[in-house]
């Protein structure tokens, strides 16, 4: 009870980190801690540390938000959104405004993740043994980069939009909020490049400091992979391929042999990081949580996420939707989409999110195949494995054919198959200069087109910061 209650306290002092100050707010406190009065021990770092994690779980962040609003930002030729939430139904339709509720708690919440991460790097020497420091201090960096990167992927242009340093990114904050007067302090959004390279030194330092294993929570690896990501975002294919690989090369993870074992067991070998619940602690199973929104079963779920399938031979004979893409006998289809029996039944639905405890995988080995391939592929090289070795060691376990040679196209493909529904969706469409095509539902036709550097594309700064900021704090454009 002890432990809970000072995880507890240590998350509170958190959220001065990202609430906005103003005349009505400024009052001072007659019950609080200060951050130093709450982290004397080692002990006490380490339940900032499942403090911090329990903030990264949240429905705010890979709880939900962050696997879902890709997902609906990206929503044509891929999946409906049929919920009554208006929040999300504005990122689907990109209606979004400045004080979309999205937009506001899921900037809140990375920013509280980031904070906390910041408590517990300036209290690190309360720990006098040196590897235990060393994992605490890479487990809150893997943090504040991870957290850092979701912000600037979300909020900001992509960094091949234009010019990467003079586009603004967001705030990078290294330094921890505890009292009213930090939360009053301004800041200004750092460019786009300032925040990756933020990110990178973040990342690359919890590598360094991170063990090979440790207790289901951040890794090495699980740098390694973000890290990955990061660079394959920014188009740097080299140290993408090169982090990827040595995921791969360490021979601690290995694909499951079915597709849906990441999806229904916990901690499998195929995972390199995933969020931690179970039935009683989880983002949620009723107006939060990805089996909320995604699964339509008895008892289970809203069905408010429905899967496009709008191929028709007879009158467009080019499939285009993520669902019809599939091969007919390739196991992601067969076994990971049903047809719904629960709330909004008779519709097809995406199996990958099934149940409100189930851990939830963010970065899976399949992934780090891919962008091997990827990275190999636009730089002609064979570090690893042959780009199509890659793109067949996933297309094997899904049990359809090998390919004898692959195109850009075909390893493009195959990601979007294989990650379908777990949070790339608007980041790699943003990424490959992708363009979204809203059809006609009967014909195919395409009836509109959404370029892929669009405004609507980025969330906007949450309003209740301009405001606090009296201004100063720089608007997306078309807000």
């Amino acid at each position: 009870m002890k432990l809970k209650n000072k995880i507890l306290t240590i998350i509170l002092l958190t959220l001065l980190g990202a609430t906005a100050c103003d005349d009505m707010l400024d009052v001072e406190p007659q019950q609080g801690v200060n951050a130093e009065d709450a982290i004397n021990t080692a002990d006490d770092l380490e339940s900032a540390v499942i403090g911090m994690y329990s903030i990264l779980g949240g429905p705010q962040l890979y709880g939900t938000n962050l696997i879902i609003l890709p997902e609906l930002l990206g929503a044509e030729e891929n999946l409906r959104w049929r919920g009554t939430f208006q929040s999300y139904r504005e990122l689907e339709g990109k209606t979004m405004t400045a004080d979309n509720a999205e937009a506001s708690r899921t900037w809140i919440a990375a920013y509280n993740a980031i904070n906390l991460a910041n408590i517990i790097l300036s209290n690190l020497d309360v720990v006098e043994d040196q590897d235990q420091r060393a994992r605490i201090e890479g487990e809150a960096l893997f943090v504040r980069g991870t957290m850092h990167f979701e912000l600037v992927r979300l909020y900001a242009k992509d960094w091949n939009d234009g010019d990467p340093a003079q586009n603004p990114g967001v705030l990078v904050r290294t330094t921890p909020t505890t009292t009213e007067a930090e939360a009053r302090t301004q800041y200004d959004r750092a460019s786009v490049a300032a925040v990756y390279t933020q990110v990178i030194q973040d990342l690359q330092r919890a590598k360094e400091l991170l063990p090979e294993i440790n207790d289901n929570r951040a890794t090495t690896y699980a740098a390694s992979a973000f890290l990955a990501r990061v660079y394959l975002q920014k188009s740097d294919f080299t140290l993408a391929r090169d982090e990827a690989n040595r995921v791969i090369e360490s021979n601690l993870y290995r694909l499951n042999p079915t597709v849906t074992a990441a999806f229904r067991n916990d901690n499998t070998a195929e995972v390199i990081f995933e969020i931690q619940q179970n039935d009683q602690n989880n983002a949620g199973d009723a107006n939060d949580g990805l089996s909320t929104f995604y699964a339509s079963l008895p008892g289970i779920g809203r069905g408010d996420v429905q899967i496009i399938s709008d191929f028709d031979p007879d009158a467009n004979p080019n499939r285009y939707t993520t669902y019809d893409l599939y091969e007919e006998n390739d196991t992601r289809l067969t076994d990971l989409f049903y047809i719904g029996s629960g709330r909004r039944a008779g519709r097809i639905y995406a199996g990958k999110w099934l149940s409100p405890g189930q851990n939830l995988p963010i970065v899976r080995l399949a992934e780090m195949y891919l962008i091997r391939a990827e990275a190999n592929f636009r730089l002609g090289t064979s570090v690893g494995a042959s780009p199509v070795a890659d793109v067949n060691m996933v297309r094997n376990r899904a049990g359809i054919t090998e390919l004898t040679r692959v195109t850009l196209a075909d390893i493009l493909l195959e990601r979007r198959l294989e990650l379908a529904y777990e949070g790339a969706r608007i980041h790699d469409l943003r990424r490959t200069k992708t363009d979204l095509q809203g059809r006609d539902a009967d014909t195919g036709e395409i009836l509109y087109t959404i370029p892929w550097n669009d405004p609507t594309l980025i969330l906007p700064i949450p309003k209740r910061e301009i405001d606090a900021s009296g201004g100063q704090l720089e608007q997306n454009p078309g807000y």
